[in-house]
């Protein structure tokens, strides 16, 4: 094999070692998170009881535990480029409103806006902060990487702050990234919306952890003039 073909090469004893390591990781995933997770295996024998179609309320374990190594590793890789890049985009959920599905929000082509109409809705808090820092705050769309092309397009060196539940945000930074699109990301606290829940409530973040990453690219938005 030609030396610059040699990026990697597996043993005969890799699948077990690699085995081994899944074994190591899960065990030390459920130690680490266990007051995160610690309603789950409940929610899990209710969702299995209920008649439910919904596919996401059987989310397993191991399923999380992936989604948030891979969330922290792109976060964790993106994170210089992203604060290189000139823009950046506040993607949310629709679920975070507590009007949701009445939300007021104006419908709009590459993606809705939040009219602010509750100061406690978690959506209006968002804006306002983007807002502070010069940043556009817009709700998602299901094509999300037709919405990234269309403001990467439109304004140009783009980057990207998602608010999404743990099955959600790795996977909309994996479209990011597909689009050569630099991001970060908050997890909800909590998923209210429908795919979890046959009574939606708003879900939660950390208005705190969207600040910090905010911060540490634009400074403090009280410290400019």
């Amino acid at each position: 094999m030609p030396q610059w073909l040699d990026t990697y090469r597996l043993g005969p004893d890799f699948p077990d070692r690699l085995q081994a390591f899944v074994d190591r990781f899960l065990g030390d995933g459920r130690r680490h998170f266990d007051e995160e997770f610690t309603q789950l295996y409940r929610y899990l024998r209710q969702t299995r009881t209920s008649g439910t179609t919904e596919g996401l309320r059987y989310t397993e374990f191991p399923e999380y535990l992936l989604e948030l190594v891979a969330f922290a590793i792109y976060d964790r890789h993106d994170r210089q480029a992203f604060n290189r890049a000139r823009n950046t985009l506040i993607v949310m959920p629709d679920c975070l409103s507590l009007h949701n599905p009445d939300c007021e929000k104006t419908d709009g082509k590459h993606g809705d806006l939040c009219r602010g109409c509750t100061e406690s809705c978690g959506a209006h808090e968002m804006v306002a902060l983007g807002r502070r820092f010069g940043v556009r705050s817009i709700f998602s769309k299901r094509k999300l990487g037709e919405q990234l092309r269309y403001f990467d397009d439109k304004l140009g060196d783009l980057s990207v702050i998602g608010i999404a539940c743990i099955k959600m945000l790795a996977d909309g930074m994996r479209t990011a990234r597909e689009k050569n699109i630099p991001a970060r990301g908050v997890l909800l606290g909590f998923s209210g919306c429908e795919h979890w829940h046959d009574q939606p409530c708003a879900s939660e973040y950390s208005l705190d952890w969207l600040r910090s990453i905010l911060t540490e690219k634009y400074g403090s938005p009280d410290s400019k003039t």
